[in-house]
């Protein structure tokens, strides 16, 4: 899409690319703009779409296994990471502030904490299977979340949630809770810290 930020990032291919990594199905995993911990990453679709639960059904579990597959490279370097997406649906942000599909990898020092301000803001999650199962539940804008490998739970965003809301839990728990936007407060330094640490995690797994 032209008017699609991400889209024209990865088409351009520029020397200076913040991918990580791409994995055979397609997907890249890169350090986010506003990287308010080290190891914050997003994992995405090259091509465009508006969020995981758009993905074909078929193509969803190695999408899953591979999202793992990051989550445990993160959690090796970083320690405990949730994931988290603010889906997007029939042009509708909700939670999200972007329409090109991107999973959220945090490191967190207390993974139950992130899951209860959820649950304080929506109510008690749905509990999924897996990823695997968003496009059945996802009729509307959704949260996910994935506090640990195993666990997963979906909301309807229905106004309870704002935007950017996994990063304004971060912030808070961070005690930096004015700087949750990525607008306004980039973290260029942790985002090209953690993109030196994966990118080398990488080579050093593809050379062993």
């Amino acid at each position: 899409m032209d008017d699609c930020t991400f889209c024209t990032e990865f088409t351009e291919h520029a020397p200076n690319t913040r991918i990580i990594t791409e994995t055979a199905d397609r997907w890249v995993l890169l350090p986010t703009i506003g990287c308010l911990t080290p190891g914050y990453c997003l994992y995405m679709p090259l091509e465009h779409l508006d969020a995981a639960a758009d993905v074909a059904p078929d193509d969803l579990p190695p999408v899953a296994a591979s999202l793992e597959a990051m989550r445990t490279l993160i959690q090796d370097h970083y320690g405990p990471t949730i994931v988290a997406e603010h889906g997007p649906r029939d042009c509708e942000l909700g939670a999200s502030c972007c329409s090109h599909a991107h999973l959220h990898l945090i490191p967190v020092q207390d993974p139950d904490a992130i899951l209860a301000a959820y649950e304080k803001a929506g109510g008690p999650g749905r509990r999924l299977t897996s990823l695997v199962d968003l496009p059945a539940s996802a009729e509307t804008s959704y949260l996910y979340l994935s506090p640990r490998p195993g666990e997963h739970y979906y909301w309807p965003a229905d106004g309870r949630f704002a935007r950017q809301f996994v990063r304004r839990v971060i912030a808070d728990q961070l005690g930096i809770g004015e700087q949750y936007d990525w607008r306004d407060h980039p973290f260029a330094e942790t985002q090209h810290q953690t993109y030196n640490t994966l990118t080398a995690a990488i080579r050093a797994i593809t050379t062993a």
